[in-house]
């Protein structure tokens, strides 16, 4: 039973501690830039987000609670969020709120002209914006980070938006004559990262240790040895 709390489903589960009581974690991501909405629930594999929607509004209403606030990292232009509302909708949970990091000024105006607990955010960003990035989508095997695409085998991977993995002119606004450079300094970046993480925890970090699986990579391979493979190519 909820008692004075309206509880949160929460589409990130970086910077937000998730409890699945009071705060509960909605595994929702997009294939490769698509309106599709999927879920990978740690399996890297098709789940519906309905279903997950479905399961969330049962726990929901069997505690008493027809009404949440939505949180996520970024609204941008809110389409994602949009969709889950109506999904909600359909199984008798009323979305009243929504709570983020950052938020672009249409989709703050949007959702505050029919939210009663309105769309509230740390950070407004400014009318005219060219793009907005998590930092995490520029490093190599960071969890929830870079675009999801639908491999031959029908798991979902991970591309970061680097070369050789994802095109950062597309998926960051980088500039065409940057990009090789761009990618190069990611490599490089990800490189040290990885590096220092495999010096703190005492072992060698294989590309199968990863929290998602990254596209048009070995499992079996050390991921240092992946990355300084790659950068020697560009």
């Amino acid at each position: 039973m909820f008692i004075r709390c309206i509880p949160i489903v929460s589409l990130d589960k970086i910077y937000l501690k998730i409890d699945n009581k009071y705060i509960i974690f909605l595994d929702c991501t997009r294939l490769d830039g698509s309106k599709e909405l999927v879920s990978r629930n740690n399996s890297n594999k098709f789940d519906s987000v309905e279903l997950q929607i479905k399961r969330i509004a049962s726990y929901l209403l069997a505690n008493g609670s027809k009404s949440i606030i939505l949180a996520d990292d970024v609204v941008f232009s809110g389409s994602v969020l949009k969709k889950v509302i109506s999904i909600f909708s359909k199984y008798n949970i009323r979305v009243i709120g929504i709570r983020s990091a950052i938020s672009t000024t249409s989709a703050y105006q949007e959702f505050n002209s029919f939210l009663p607990k309105k769309l509230k955010c740390g950070y407004l960003l400014a009318e005219q914006v060219t793009d907005q990035i998590c930092e995490r989508d520029f490093y190599f095997g960071i969890a929830q980070s870079g675009i999801s695409i639908l491999g031959k085998d029908k798991t979902i991977y991970k591309a970061p938006y680097f070369i050789p993995y994802g095109n950062p002119v597309e998926r960051a606004s980088i500039p065409e004559r940057d990009k090789l450079d761009f990618s190069k300094s990611c490599l490089a970046r990800s490189m040290l990262l990885w590096s220092e993480i495999e010096r703190l925890s005492k072992r060698k970090i294989l590309i199968e240790d990863l929290p998602e699986k990254i596209s048009n990579t070995d499992d079996k391979e050390e991921v240092v040895k992946t990355l300084k493979k790659e950068w020697k190519k560009i």
